[in-house]
């Protein structure tokens, strides 16, 4: 969808922050006659306001003063639906986490789902104007259908559709690593920067990549999944059977199962970290082994994309924290050695993050439509 000048305006603001007059029509590449007509209906609504003077225009000479957004315009809802629970919260335009709530999943079939946010949506709304909901979700989502998710063992699932005629609000449905990195684009460790990619590392393997400030979703809503490529010639399986693909390295179901299947050993997650971290073994070597698949894949990226920041983050970062050292060793040992140095982030993160980009993705919609 084309954006009209108030909505790359809007978008702008959100997105960098606040500016001038003159900043906004070099960047967006429009007259500053043009600029002064897009911007007053924004503050006629409210949707902006004028900040303080910060010198004068270059080329006209008048005062320049900086407007930026007003974050509590109105607020948007964001999910995370996993396969055990549903989290919620409500967010404003700058970002900030309002309110927020959680229901379990006992049941993962579409109808039992959609009651449940449904549910949890009517709760969160209650004490707020609401301007959209999105959603993240882990899997293949395309135009609002969820094509697969292999965890609620779902396909085909037209789920926005379903959810627009249930609560009567405009529903986004993403990919929840696509949400995620929209948005820690505008508000997160990435804010301000306009190409990054992001590899989440969790209970699956993920990626996106933010172009010129843009989610790129790939022409079937599939790109970044990069979950399913293989890092090794041997080494375990994953669930699908894939030997050495890199979720069967290192996200932390596979992880788990591993240890279960192949050492007899039942542990939490974060147990397995700490002995890794300990040196005991297996553990230790599992992590290693973990930490040069994920260096594998941020080489790749650095070598297709030529980003100015990898960002490494999900619910399993701790393990690549806990093997930083090895982790940035083989980065060094698997990006081509003429390339320019990119920064590696590694980025902690609250699991109230996933609903944040449900929020963002709601927000970056409503920037198209509602304007």
């Amino acid at each position: 969808m084309s954006r009209s000048n108030s909505s790359k305006t809007l978008h702008r603001l959100i997105a960098l922050g606040p500016a001038t007059r003159g900043v906004l029509g070099a960047e967006l590449e429009i007259s500053a006659p043009t600029v002064t007509r897009v911007l007053q209906p924004l503050l006629e609504r409210g949707m902006i306001r004028p900040l303080e003077r910060i010198g004068a225009e270059p080329l006209s000479g008048k005062p320049a003063y900086q407007v930026g957004i007003v974050e509590s315009y109105t607020t948007f809802v964001g999910l995370k639906i996993t396969d055990s629970s549903i989290y919620g919260a409500v967010v404003d335009m700058g970002g900030s986490v309002l309110a927020h709530d959680e229901r379990a999943l006992s049941d993962t079939t579409v109808p039992a789902v959609v009651d449940t946010v449904v549910d949890l949506v009517s709760a969160l709304s209650a004490d707020f104007t609401i301007s959209g909901v999105g959603i993240g979700i882990g899997g293949r989502v395309n135009s609002g259908k969820v094509i697969s998710s292999g965890f609620l063992g779902w396909t085909n699932v037209e789920l926005e559709n379903i959810l627009e005629r249930r609560l009567d609000v405009t529903v986004t449905v993403a990919n929840d690593v696509q949400a995620f990195a929209q948005a820690e684009s505008w508000w997160g460790f990435a804010g301000g920067q306009r190409s990054f990619v992001l590899i989440s590392v969790g209970s699956g393997i993920g990626c996106c990549t933010v172009m010129d400030g843009n989610v790129f979703e790939g022409e079937h809503g599939s790109a970044g999944m990069i979950g399913h490529l293989r890092v090794g010639d041997g080494g375990p399986t994953c669930e699908m059977g894939h030997v050495g693909c890199a979720r069967a390295y290192a996200s932390s179901t596979c992880i788990l199962r591993y240890l279960e299947k192949q050492y007899g050993i039942s542990e939490s997650y974060d147990n397995f970290v700490t002995r890794a971290t300990a040196g005991f073994s297996p553990e230790r070597a599992i992590g290693v082994a973990a930490v040069e698949a994920v260096a594998q894949l941020v080489s790749g990226a650095i070598g297709f994309l030529d980003p100015n920041t990898v960002v490494v983050s999900g619910d399993g970062i701790s393990m690549v924290m806990a093997f930083e050292s090895e982790f940035r060793k083989a980065i060094s040992t698997y990006r081509h050695w003429a390339g320019e140095k990119v920064d590696v982030l590694l980025q902690k993160m609250e699991f109230s993050a996933w609903a944040r980009g449900g929020a963002a993705v709601a927000m970056e919609r409503w920037t198209q439509e509602a304007l």
